[in-house]
């Protein structure tokens, strides 16, 4: 893959990076001020979003591999 490409890849990855990110604050603020405000995220659930990211990451590596879970 040339240079032009992985720029390409790294400017719409980081895009949609940043898309979902403001969704996700979007979405946790709302919830939030539902609940009244004052709710905090445990740091367990803080540990389980992040375990949950890194498995999110995985998957998108193994699927520029070509690895698949059903071969």
């Amino acid at each position: 893959m040339d240079v032009r490409h992985e720029g390409r890849w790294l400017l719409v990855g980081g895009m949609l990076g940043a898309l979902f990110g403001m969704l996700a604050a979007y979405l946790y603020i709302r919830a939030r001020q539902e609940r009244g405000g004052s709710a905090r995220p445990s740091p367990a659930a803080l540990v389980q979003s992040a375990v949950t990211l890194v498995t999110l990451l995985r998957q998108i590596v193994e699927l520029a591999e070509g690895k698949s879970r059903r071969s």
